[in-house]
């Protein structure tokens, strides 16, 4: 008599997959930020989007050195697109503003802390990717409705000076995130190192919210418009 074999063992989801559903809670949350349901609906001003413009340079200098670290890395190397770069775009826009006598933010303790963690992960190619993912793939998705709404809210031209951050000229979002998507799946990694990324990815999200959770707390006390 042939014994009977157990239940067979249950697949893992494809990489990419398991990456959306581990994120999809705290990318809500993020998404719920009263300071950035504020700017987006017009309620604050220029200097308030200034803050983050600030931020999101000092953020961004970091990861993208990371990123250029990386270039030759069997795995992060395959993420670092020279179309994502960011660095250009923000310090274009911080020097508008600032031109327009427009203050610009210190980088906030939360922002410190963000930069601090991108350092650490100067040994471990895989966790950059997680950082990235987070950065770039909600940049090319979300990013893009938040970049048209400061413009229309605060008087600047979408895609134009002030907001370039948001532009991507060279990226179709769809085929890209398809490509992004692929390359995740096909990364040269176990099931705990995928756990260690996916980890990290929670992680990276907790990081932008307590960016977005900061500026919140220094500035919307300034808008008496904007309720508490």
């Amino acid at each position: 008599m042939t014994p009977q074999s157990g239940p067979p063992a249950t697949a893992q989801p494809p990489f990419s997959q398991r990456f959306r559903e581990r994120s999809i809670l705290m990318h809500r949350e993020t998404g719920g930020s009263t300071y950035l349901a504020a700017l987006t609906d017009g309620r604050l001003d220029l200097t308030a989007y200034a803050a983050l413009v600030s931020q999101h340079t000092v953020i961004y200098r970091t990861l993208e050195q990371l990123g250029d670290a990386f270039a030759d890395d069997p795995i992060a190397g395959k993420f670092a697109f020279p179309e994502l770069a960011r660095r250009p775009h923000l310090e274009a826009d911080l020097a508008f503003l600032q031109a327009r006598g427009i203050p610009i933010s210190e980088p906030t303790e939360a922002t410190t802390r963000y930069v601090e963690r991108l350092t650490e992960l100067a040994g471990w190619p895989a966790g950059f990717v997680a950082h990235h993912y987070v950065r770039y793939l909600g940049d090319i998705s979300g990013g893009q409705a938040i970049g048209r709404q400061v413009a229309t809210a605060y008087g600047l031209v979408p895609g134009g000076d002030g907001v370039r951050f948001y532009v991507f000229d060279n990226v179709k979002p769809k085929p890209f995130k398809e490509n992004y998507r692929a390359l995740l799946d096909a990364a040269p990694l176990d099931e705990r190192e995928q756990d260690e990324v996916l980890d990290e990815v929670l992680l990276a999200y907790r990081l932008n919210v307590e960016v977005l959770t900061e500026l919140a707390e220094q500035l919307l006390p300034h808008y008496p418009q904007v309720a508490s």
